[in-house]
């Protein structure tokens, strides 16, 4: 007999069992599909900043010194993701999903008994989807038992992102400015007590200027005791997030280091290579009366560069602990959603629909082959036969004593 029409005759065989198989399971998936409580899916998304603008400060505003320092640390350290991934990690962390849950009354919807901090915590990342996009948007969804929870509690993980970043922008502006008042009351001390020294030294020895020579020799190494000020304390505190073999740190260490060098020339003076006060001279090899006016014009000028420096570095601090503008791009709030997510009715029906169907057919076939193998091949048979007896056996074995009964 041809194979397909054997197949046709076991299916018209057992087809009131496949029929009726198929009819109540499909029936009953109907049933449980309108019997399961309904949940409904809003969607946030969020654009980060750029890569090449620091989320926790204001480098752009910087533009140098220690701001755009750090920017370069973050860069040299392994395992750094992107902005997205950054924020991301900051909405799933705890503090961040306590405040949602809090707001947004979780514990109250979902009937949590004593409150429970821990299982607030689960249900709600049961609830939030977080992703980042290969474009860098990330996407905040949320799937709620209603429309109005569900956009609720996606706006609120916006409205603490947001609220995280600013307060991060807002306090490292402040401790930055503060840090730098701080520094700039003590240059301007150090400053206005070099430009005394200097006018009752000139007052005392008649000394109205250094030559040309020695003035433009003694304003670079001003400009180089200065910058070696900005780039020891930048040192001071890249080490305070990175060990020395962060590239950045090294990098630090060699610029340093090259400041010290070039300033040690130009306090000893190097005929060959150029350097010294006069580009040739130094300042032991002066006249007394005019390396000390040399030195006290020195010491003024490191002072007056510093304070110019931390000065410029002062008013970006205050424009940053002034700033107020979003550190977020909302692309899309979360609206509550005209349809829910699930049940998926048409899915859980089909799917039933062809399981049933595909297991009535199984069972037809795998009773006509036991049937055949009974009459044609009984050893065979009775083989198959003792498989079953001893899994029945051993499901009575494994069975609870209440089930037994």
């Amino acid at each position: 007999m041809n194979r397909l029409v054997k197949y046709l005759s076991v299916i018209l065989k057992w087809r009131k069992l496949i029929f009726w198989n198929t009819v109540v399971l499909t029936a009953l998936a109907v049933i449980v599909s309108f019997i399961l409580p309904p949940r409904y899916t809003a969607t946030a998304q969020l654009l980060p900043p750029s890569e090449d603008a620091d989320m926790f400060g204001m480098t752009s505003l910087l533009g140098g010194g220690m701001a755009s320092g750090l920017s370069r640390l973050r860069v040299g350290m392994s395992g750094v993701g992107t902005p997205s991934d950054l924020m991301v990690g900051i909405l799933s962390s705890g503090t961040v999903m306590g405040n949602v849950a809090r707001r947004c009354s979780i514990a109250y919807y979902y009937r949590i008994k004593k409150n429970s901090a821990e299982q607030t915590g689960k249900q709600l990342k049961s609830m939030t989807k977080l992703a980042a996009t290969d474009e860098g948007i990330v996407r905040i969804s949320v799937e709620a038992k209603t429309r109005d929870l569900a956009a609720k509690v996606a706006n609120t993980y916006v409205a603490e992102l947001d609220s995280f970043l600013r307060h991060s922008n807002i306090s490292r502006g402040r401790n930055m400015r503060v840090f730098i008042e701080h520094r700039l009351a003590q240059v301007e001390a150090d400053l206005a007590e070099a430009r005394d020294s200097l006018r009752a030294f000139q007052q005392r020895y008649k000394v109205v200027a250094v030559d040309d020579e020695t003035r433009a020799a003694i304003d670079a190494y001003a400009r180089l005791k200065s910058q070696l000020s900005i780039k020891e304390a930048e040192l001071q505190a890249a080490r305070t997030a990175a060990s020395d073999d962060n590239p950045h740190v090294a990098n630090l260490a060699r610029e340093i280091a090259g400041f010290r060098e070039a300033l040690a020339k130009l306090e000893q003076g190097n005929v060959k290579s150029g350097f010294g006060v006069g580009f040739g001279v130094s300042f032991e090899r002066l006249p007394d009366v005019a390396a000390e006016f040399a030195r006290r014009y020195r010491d003024y000028r490191i002072q007056e560069e510093s304070y110019a420096t931390l000065y410029q570095q002062y008013q970006y601090a205050s424009i940053l602990e002034a700033r107020d503008s979003p550190t977020l791009t909302v692309l899309d709030h979360a609206a509550p959603p005209e349809r829910k997510s699930f049940p998926k009715r048409s899915i859980i029906v089909a799917a039933v629909f062809m399981f049933s169907l595909a297991a009535g057919a199984a069972f037809a076939f795998i009773s006509e082959y036991f049937e055949v193998i009974r009459t044609t091949r009984p050893d065979e048979y009775d083989g198959w036969r003792h498989v079953r007896d001893s899994l029945a056996a051993s499901f009575r074995r494994v069975r609870p004593p209440s089930a037994r009964e």
